[in-house]
């Protein structure tokens, strides 16, 4: 929350809530050992014909699931939060989103 508010992002939007009411939630919970949770933040759609949805994981942090097409197998990106501020802020570009479109080839090991 701290870095939305220093990025400008204001505290009546989406992301901005449902990042709230899930720290509400937690701290409603200290002392319990609880699952970890993962919050969706935003989802942008319109993207030729694609979907970006920006997730926040309370461990890991900030990733995203793209869509190229409806339809089309999710590809999941772990991203820095300088991103996920871009995204959150709207500014994101057509070389940033044809990245987060693009397959991870990692075959795993």
């Amino acid at each position: 929350m701290s870095a939305m508010r220093l990025e400008g992002i204001p505290e009546l939007s989406t992301p901005f809530r449902a990042l709230s009411e899930a720290r509400s939630a937690l701290l409603g919970n200290i002392g319990f050992k609880i699952p970890r949770n993962v919050f969706s933040l935003l989802k942008l759609y319109g993207l030729s014909p694609g979907t970006i949805q920006l997730w926040l994981d309370e461990e890991s942090g900030y990733f995203v699931e793209a869509r190229a097409k409806s339809g089309a197998p999710p590809v999941y990106h772990h991203i820095t939060d300088e991103v996920a501020m871009v995204i959150l802020k709207g500014q994101l570009t057509h070389e940033l989103e044809a990245e987060l479109m693009k397959p991870d080839d990692y075959q795993g090991e």
